[in-house]
């Protein structure tokens, strides 16, 4: 491989993390609006949902999909809220996206 192309693909993996973080860190934003749980919990399950949602993509008999119940919030609240929350959490959803 080339360094081009080695550069291509670090930039790719980058960019999926980048995307994981702010997946993580949107959800967790909602469990912390709702006051759920605290922040550092909220990313732990948003965190641990995603990594199991990702294993159960390569299971091919579907248990591990219907088995990973999604970290929904008690109630719903304002988008620019969760939105506000989120970009404090973002950097500890990039670490939590690390380890995915």
């Amino acid at each position: 491989m080339s360094y081009g192309s080695n550069a291509a693909v670090e930039d790719a993996m980058g960019d999926y993390r980048e995307k994981c973080a702010q997946q993580i860190a949107w959800y967790a934003a909602e469990l912390v609006a709702a006051r759920d749980v605290g922040r550092q919990e909220a990313i732990k399950l948003a965190a641990e949902w995603l990594r199991e949602e990702l294993t159960a993509d390569d299971d091919p008999t579907g248990v591990n999909a219907v088995d990973n119940a999604f970290p929904f919030a008690s109630k719903d609240s304002k988008s620019s809220q969760v939105a506000a929350i989120a970009a404090e959490l973002v950097e500890a959803a990039r670490d939590a996206a690390d380890s995915l």
